[in-house]
């Protein structure tokens, strides 16, 4: 089995060229280490860091290696460092595990793993720049890192191209959007790729087909044909909704035909690893991927969306943090994880998101990183909504404009207008005279768009197919999680309440063979979390409070 994740070290020698993901670049769609020689030659570039799709791109000169990932930074990248030895991967916990293997210091930041204790979106992922293991921290999607060939000061990051540039204004920003993004979507069309495309009740699942629409207009209207459009049957509103709108347009909805092969279903070892691999530590709700992608299918949905308008309500990140302070057991935890975020934030207010509201920055770089970039790291999830272009461009809006999702307006009114004006799932969606008052006119740029982007993957090749199912993933959860439950629960960390109600909470979920929602796995997915980072670990876990620790010890002792 192929490992799931990217890693390499001051110890390994490095790769000429390598893209571990999807990328586009202008036009173009290029899948994987194969797509990119493919691209590399037919068009003599190099893809750089910073662009759309979720990626890890390395490139090698007689200078210097140079290592990124897409400009949302989907394909996570993390950084260890201990003194001149460093390593880079995907996985935070590989990574852990890397250092371990190596004798070097893997030191379990308590602070910073109290992070999942917070409740609700904002806990649900990393809330800053480093993680529960001191040595490691995330590279920011605005840097790239810097491996120089010759002696010097080692591994160091520098601003990517794409950060460096400042955009001209919003409608600007906009035109150049969809005029980009209507030729990516006509490429898509044109190419033998089977494509699926998520159809919901809302705005941003409805702003990609507009994309696709538009698409469909400059490459032939028939080809929308060859899309197969979906939403989950269990949302009414949504399916609805989406039938709906499928009526309307003639779309292929729900086509269930198996002569069109997608992806592969997994084996259960690899689908458990690559979720342990790519989430532990990063994003805690869980969510296993059971299927194998395949480089002849692509899907398509609504990520990024969000970071173009207003998410998280408060009055900044200091009252937002402090309203949440009772999530947190220990004090001391809470006030230095509340320091370190409210740093890295303003670390990454900077270049185009300077003056953009600091919780708008926040849901962008963490919320929308790990969330919306969960699915993009297992398959070819194309996210027009999380594009560098659109993300520039909305930096660039007035706080009413984002109030009232002025972008979504933009995109769709431009791209279809008969299907911006359609019925949503809720009516406070639709858009009314002052979307129309200050709609950007984009017109002329959709019309300019090149239908001469080309598709750059391997062929596909015939795969067994696993025997992953959502009920022996979460079997194999509850068996992870008891090995490691009564160490951890010795350590003190977790209040013995939220221990039990994890366990329960497992329990339960292997009884009925799901959870209730992928969130009521946080706490399961933490207690893992702990345990595993506490075997790899010098230093034992210290509990929230000196009385904890002193009591769990002589415990110990009477036993």
């Amino acid at each position: 089995m192929v490992p799931p994740f990217f890693l390499i070290s001051s110890f390994d020698e490095m790769p000429k060229h390598s893209l571990y993901g999807h990328c586009f670049q202008d036009e173009d769609l290029i899948i994987g280490d194969v797509g990119y020689d493919q691209y590399r030659i037919t068009r003599k570039a190099e893809i750089r860091p910073g662009q759309d799709g979720s990626y890890i791109v390395v490139n090698s000169s007689d200078r210097e290696t140079t290592i990124g990932t897409d400009h949302s930074g989907y394909y996570k990248l993390f950084l260890y460092r201990h003194r001149e030895d460093w390593a880079l991967s995907n996985s935070l916990i590989e990574l852990a595990r890397f250092a371990a293997g190596k004798n070097l210091p893997v030191t379990i930041d308590e602070s910073h793993l109290s992070t999942f204790f917070i409740t609700g979106p904002f806990g649900n992922q990393l809330t800053s720049l480093r993680t529960s293991v001191k040595e490691i921290r995330l590279v920011p999607s605005t840097r790239e890192v810097v491996i120089p060939k010759s002696p010097g000061p080692g591994v160091t990051l520098r601003p990517t191209a794409r950060t460096e540039e400042q955009g001209r204004s919003y409608s600007d920003g906009i035109r150049e959007y969809l005029r980009v993004w209507t030729g990516r979507m006509a490429a898509l069309l044109q190419s033998d790729m089977i494509v699926e495309s998520e159809l919901t009740g809302g705005q941003d699942s409805r702003a990609v087909l507009g994309l696709l629409l538009a698409g469909a207009q400059r490459a032939g209207r028939d080809l929308i044909q060859k899309v197969n459009f979906v939403t989950h049957p269990g949302a009414q509103a949504d399916h609805a909704v989406a039938r709906q709108i499928a009526e309307h347009f003639g779309l292929r909805f729900m086509d269930r035909d198996p002569s069109r092969r997608k992806h592969v279903r997994t084996e259960l070892s690899e689908a458990y690893q690559k979720w342990k691999s790519l989430c532990l530590g990063v994003y805690a709700p869980i969510y296993f991927p059971g299927q194998r992608p395949v480089p002849n299918a692509v899907a398509l949905g609504g990520a990024g969306g969000e970071g173009h308008r207003n998410f998280y309500k408060g009055r900044g990140i200091e009252d937002y943090l402090d309203r949440r302070r009772h999530s947190v057991p220990s004090s001391k935890h809470f006030n230095k994880l509340k320091q370190d975020i409210i740093e890295d934030l303003a670390f990454l207010r900077q270049g185009s998101e300077a003056l953009v509201d600091p919780m708008i920055v926040h849901y962008r770089h963490f919320r929308d990183r790990c969330h919306g970039g969960r699915t993009p790291q297992y398959k070819n999830l194309i996210t027009p909504l999380s594009s560098a272009i659109l993300r520039q461009a909305s930096s660039l809006s007035s706080p009413e404009q984002l109030d009232r999702r002025q972008v979504a307006a933009d995109i769709l009114i431009n791209a279809n207008r008969d299907l911006a004006f359609m019925p949503y799932d809720m009516s406070d969606k639709s858009f009314g005279a002052d979307h129309l008052a200050t709609l950007v006119d984009a017109r002329e740029a959709i019309d300019a768009a090149s239908t001469g982007g080309r598709t750059f993957a391997e062929e596909a090749k015939p795969e067994q197919a696993g025997d992953f199912t959502r009920e022996k993933g979460i079997q194999k959860l509850r068996e992870d999680f008891l090995t490691h439950y009564e160490n951890v629960e010795k350590t003190g960390f977790f209040p013995n309440k939220y221990l039990e109600r994890a366990r329960r909470t497992v329990e339960e979920a292997a009884s009925n063979g799901s959870f209730v929602h992928a969130v009521e796995a946080c706490a399961v997915s933490h207690v893992i979390l702990a345990g595993e980072l506490s075997s790899l670990s010098h230093k034992e876990l210290q509990g929230s409070s000196s009385w904890q620790t002193w009591k769990n010890a002589l415990v110990g002792r009477i036993r």
